[in-house]
């Protein structure tokens, strides 16, 4: 069977055989049109820039309440006429994930994020990098010396976790716990039940927060007054836990749990992906390497490119609420939408020869891997700042870069092993070899 006959009835959310390459269904979906109705589940994909942008800024006709899942959560209502936006709503704790900061829209998420955004201030990310730094020299310091290292589960995981932490102001001890919760981490599998689900270690880690947070809104209560010069603890989550909507509503100890928790979910898997897809072209491309090497200032450039040409994130959902046309093709209130920030990113309407790594490709920038809109990543900036960093100290601690042939084969006939799951493009390994530098 041909490519083309199998992307026929592939489904995108279950079939493991779109993990490896993704790039090339999304070329195939592209070839019919930039917004394409698939053979399942009452589903369209949207494949052109242009659209992908319209629709993440246009919060009228399309809801994020299914950011998550897609399409493969049924709705619980049948959805009948043109706008089902209240009824959307109305259903909305009948729908999995439905209560995420990136599945809210309107008022409540703009509550949500302006509790959040006090995280992401440029002071705060200022302060914030010598810990970026000291936690990547402490991890390299764990393998410098080996010339090998898989750079997902010894360098990409713990990093992530420890920098949400330094975040989050956790204390030391709660540093390690996470470090050892979150290792070994994998998005969910394609095929996972809901049992699955809740064996994440991101439940864990929301129950420890829930009790961080817990303690110090207790403490912050009038009250506790009498008791806070021997109680209180100026820090990061004792901000939080007594944080305040605009309007000076409180939020929950659940969704303050929920961000926090999501801060793990969303921080620590997506930097972990981006470093490994920006290390498989490193270790492939000495040319690359070498400009990086010899000119730091480059690495800025470099992540950019990575996150266009190969990005952590391959798709989110979106939820046709009233009906209306993208891309010459009508899509009914009720229809489920694939979108993908990866195929837009190679749309060659926007991008000449998308297919091609250039760190010289003019508006490197306008990638859509963060999104646009509303739901634009809020930790942006210091995912570029955890990137950037991490690039600088790895070169710097490892000499000639190159893959283990002994796990990905020789040259002329590479394999690499990728995570099932319809959210991230995520290695499941990448194992280097280097020569290890000293003194730098």
């Amino acid at each position: 069977m041909s490519h083309q006959q199998a992307y026929e009835t592939a489904d995108w959310y279950t079939d493991v055989s779109l993990v490896d390459d993704p790039h090339a269904y999304f070329d195939y979906l592209r070839a019919q049109g930039p917004v394409v109705r698939l053979p399942y589940r009452n589903a369209v994909a949207v494949t052109g820039y242009d659209e992908t942008v319209q629709i993440m800024l246009d919060t009228e006709h399309f809801s994020s309440i299914n950011a998550v899942t897609g399409p493969v959560a049924d709705l619980p209502f049948r959805a009948d006429g043109d706008d089902i936006s209240e009824n959307l709503e109305a259903h909305r704790r009948q729908i999995p994930f439905a209560d995420q900061i990136v599945t809210e829209g309107g008022a409540r998420h703009a509550d949500l994020r302006s509790i959040i955004a006090r995280l992401f201030t440029p002071s705060r990310l200022k302060d914030l990098q010598p810990k970026l730094l000291a936690t990547a020299e402490s991890l390299i310091d764990e393998f410098a010396r080996d010339g090998k290292v898989d750079l997902v589960r010894q360098y990409g995981g713990p990093y992530g976790a420890l920098v949400i932490s330094d975040l989050l102001g956790l204390s030391e001890r709660s540093r390690a716990k996470f470090r050892a919760l979150l290792e070994g981490a994998i998005p969910v599998p394609m095929d996972a039940s809901e049992e699955d689900m809740l064996k994440n270690p991101l439940v864990g880690v929301g129950k420890d927060l829930f009790r961080l947070i817990a303690q110090r809104r207790i403490v912050a209560h009038p009250l506790m007054k009498p008791l806070h010069g021997l109680l209180a603890r100026e820090d990061i989550l004792s901000e939080l836990a007594t944080a305040s909507y605009p309007d000076g509503g409180k939020p929950s100890l659940v969704d303050l749990t929920s961000l926090a928790a999501f801060l793990f979910g969303a921080g620590q898997d997506t930097t972990n992906r981006l470093l490994a897809n920006a290390f498989r072209i490193i270790a492939t491309r000495p040319d690359i390497q070498q400009e990086l090497r010899g000119n730091r200032a480059r690495i800025g450039d470099f992540v950019e490119e990575v996150l266009r040409f190969d990005g952590s994130v391959k798709s989110g959902g979106r939820m046709c609420q009233k009906t209306t046309t993208l891309g010459g093709v009508e899509i009914k209130a009720g229809t489920a939408v694939l979108l993908s920030h990866m195929a837009a990113n190679r749309d060659p309407r926007r991008f000449a020869e998308p297919g091609q790594f250039d760190m010289d490709r003019p508006r490197i920038k306008e990638h859509l891997a963060f999104g646009r809109g509303a739901h634009t990543c809020i930790g942006a900036p210091l995912a570029r700042r955890e990137v950037v960093t991490s690039i600088e100290r790895l070169l710097a601690r490892m000499g000639n870069i190159r893959l283990s042939e002994a796990h990905h084969g020789p040259a002329e006939a590479l394999h690499f092993d990728y995570e099932p799951t319809y959210i991230l493009r995520a290695l499941a390994a990448l194992h280097l070899e280097f020569d290890p530098i000293e003194g730098d």
